[in-house]
């Protein structure tokens, strides 16, 4: 009992976290993945809609198993089990899909940090890193990306000609670090590993969804089994009680015997006393 209880309380939070990420899914491609690039935003179209279609398809297999691990309702557990396979095969095909699409997607997300010393907090202290060690400045841009003022990790030395620009803000890295940013994240196969993680993710939930469904069609089963001993029972048990012999219809009583058939008649029924002897004494 406290096994089964366990299951269908992981089931729960799993379902909810399904919930929870599938509501991500729908609203991060229409608020993230826009561009200001016309010819940018219109490649992504494709990359939104994907992402929002796995979005809806999550959203409803994680309240459907929801349903089901609350109520203990078996046909909603298969639902969600067979719905869980079909995921799987949808995020394979996401982890060959989105990867070529990935330089895109972080361009405009990017897009919105600029100008970086209004909008770019978020990402200021992790860029400048970045610009000291990757001798690069900006994001698109260059210095221009920032606005004013121009921080220090975009200063550049006077000698590598081929690397620096001199600008009002004096001698600064004229390669811009969104491409550097674009090689990090193809590097670290950020896509490939999410998808990886929820396939893993959901083989458990859909394991855990076939053994709950198991337990419920066993416990259905030793219902009704229990239930027809009980109906069985009153029969097994005036077969094995013994009956009293049926009485006569009054249509079939015996009948009525003269005054000389009934001493016969009894006499059937009770032996007669011994004869009556006398010893002469009284």
């Amino acid at each position: 009992m406290c096994c089964s209880c366990s299951i269908r309380g992981w089931l729960i939070f799993f379902t909810i976290l399904q919930v929870i990420g599938g509501m991500s899914f729908i609203v991060t491609p229409w608020k993230y993945y826009r561009s200001r690039e016309n010819d940018l935003d219109e490649r992504l179209s494709p990359v939104r809609w994907t992402i929002f279609t796995a979005g809806v398809v999550s959203f409803l297999l994680g309240i459907t198993g929801l349903h089901g691990a609350r109520k203990k309702n078996k046909n909603f557990l298969i639902t969600y089990s067979v719905g869980s396979c079909l995921r799987c095969f949808g995020l394979v095909f996401l982890t060959y899909y989105l990867p070529p699409q990935l330089p895109n997607m972080i361009k405009a997300w990017y897009e919105g940090y600029i100008p970086l010393h209004t909008n770019g907090r978020d990402v200021v202290p992790g860029l400048t890193e970045l610009q000291t060690t990757g001798e690069c400045c900006g994001l698109f841009h260059g210095y221009k990306d920032w606005g004013s003022p121009v921080p220090s990790s975009c200063t550049c030395y006077p000698l590598r000609q081929g690397s620096c620009v001199f600008t009002e803000h004096g001698f600064v890295y004229k390669q811009p670090c969104m491409d550097l940013i674009v090689k990090i994240y193809m590097d670290m196969n950020i896509v490939r590993n999410t998808c990886i993680f929820y396939v893993v993710v959901t083989a458990i939930v859909m394991l855990l969804a076939l053994v709950m469904t198991r337990r419920i069609q066993k416990a259905s089963s030793a219902e009704v089994t229990m239930d027809l001993s009980y109906r069985n029972a009153p029969n097994m048990e005036m077969a094995t009680t013994p009956q009293a012999p049926p009485m006569l219809p009054a249509t079939q009583a015996h009948p009525m015997l003269s005054s000389t058939q009934a001493p016969l008649h009894a006499s059937s029924y009770y032996q007669p006393p011994p004869p009556y002897q006398y010893d002469g004494k009284h």
